[in-house]
């Protein structure tokens, strides 16, 4: 089989399997999107003028999730969309969010290929794509979530910073914002910009966030008040699951070292612990962008796009599994790095492996769990299989000598 016919017949089953986990998902309209259901039910209860902010209130709207199962923390203004999405009946709702998520992606994968890579991505591409950060997409598309539909609009705003056509870029950080808000810390990035009125656009947008914030409070105090204490929550692992965050993490290793998670000094104590190790991020990263910002440099400004993605998932206290879909394109660019050429497939594939250890995709973790258990073996088909590149070009090297 030739090279190109592989890569037709890979690129045929990748699409495939995509295909059959879509269909999957379409399948069992009652276990996935849990998110969407919360959301769904959010909005009846807005549009039903309770405030689905209290759960034993938003509980009581028929289908509802229940009290357990019911947490919004997207701001109130977002409450409006979310009611104007319940006027459809759930299960129409549920397609509807499926087909448009596919199609944004195709857009974002599209985007990414085109704009933020320096060649044209081949086929491992995609593989990384559907296996990297534990499946993120995959695991966006199972919850229901929003992911790929903010991490859109999020690299639209990226891509108009490239452009330095800066007031687009705030508007595109403004509507990738506007459900969960943290986009907005991306704004920071005007400051290594060499757009003339940079400062102006910062300012612009913190007035602007301010003005929404104000507006939001003077409209609807209560809801305003009820967000921030449910934005609050998210930091208490008794109400919310285990995240593969930096505050989850020294959560964790405070334990193991034997602090006692209800001790009355501990909230404080992991508090500064994880305030010190954000503190280190940035004036680190803040070193690194003022070096790099001195270079001149063709992927300078792409670079610090990327630094700046890295530090997002960094210092974020609440950041899901799904929220990993914007470090897809950072890790690759870094992993394909010229300085790496000659092992940067051997890296990104480790790295697939390395992601895939507790995704959920279907028919992955298996086939994961046996290359794992046969290690051995497969380094040893590695083995024979470089003895067997070498001895091909000692050949190709002998027959040019002739």
């Amino acid at each position: 089989m030739s090279r190109t016919s592989f890569k037709t017949f890979a690129g045929v089953i990748v699409l495939a399997y995509c295909a059959a986990t879509l269909f999957f998902l379409l399948s069992h309209t009652d276990i996935f999107q849990w998110d969407f259901k919360v959301h769904y039910y959010a909005g009846k209860a807005h549009a039903a003028g309770l405030d689905p902010y209290e759960t034993t209130i938003a509980a009581g709207v028929e289908g509802s999730p229940g009290p357990r199962g019911f947490r919004i923390n997207y701001p109130p203004y977002a409450l409006y969309v979310l009611g104007a999405v319940a006027l459809l009946d759930y299960t129409t709702a549920f397609y509807m969010l499926l087909a448009f998520k596919c199609a944004v992606l195709v857009g974002l994968i599209y985007l990414w290929s085109k704009e933020f890579l320096r060649e044209k991505p081949d086929l491992l591409f995609y593989f990384f794509c559907l296996l990297a950060f534990n499946g993120s997409i995959y695991i966006d598309f199972k919850a229901g979530n929003i992911s790929v539909i903010e991490q859109f609009t999020l690299w639209l705003a990226f891509y108009f910073f490239l452009r330095r056509r800066l007031l687009l870029f705030c508007v595109f950080i403004f509507l990738s914002a506007f459900f969960k808000v943290t986009p907005l810390l991306f704004l920071s990035i005007l400051w290594f910009s060499d757009g003339r009125k940079k400062h102006v656009y910062f300012w612009g947008s913190v007035a602007a966030v301010v003005a929404v914030a104000l507006i939001s409070y003077l409209c609807s105090p209560a809801s305003v008040m009820q967000f921030v204490h449910n934005t609050g929550r998210v930091l208490n692992r008794r109400f919310v699951v285990h995240q593969p965050s930096t505050h989850d993490l020294l959560e964790d290793l405070l334990v193991a070292v034997g602090v006692e998670p209800l001790a009355t000094g501990f909230p404080i104590i992991h508090g500064v612990a994880f305030l010190a190790v954000v503190g280190a991020v940035f004036m680190v990263t803040w070193r690194a962008s003022a070096v790099l910002k001195s270079l001149s440099i063709i992927d300078r400004d792409k670079i610090m796009i990327f630094l700046a993605c890295t530090v997002y998932a960094l210092i974020l206290p609440n950041f899901e599994d799904y929220a990993y879909i914007i470090l897809i394109v950072p890790a690759y660019f870094i992993l394909t790095e010229s300085a790496f050429q000659d092992m940067s497939a051997a890296a990104l594939i480790l790295f697939m492996i390395v992601s895939s250890v507790s995704t959920t995709l279907p028919l992955v973790r298996p086939a994961i769990k046996i290359v794992l258990a046969y290690t051995p073996l497969m380094l040893a088909y590695l083995v024979w299989g470089l003895y067997l590149r070498k001895i091909a070009i000692l050949a190709r090297s002998a027959r040019g000598q002739q």
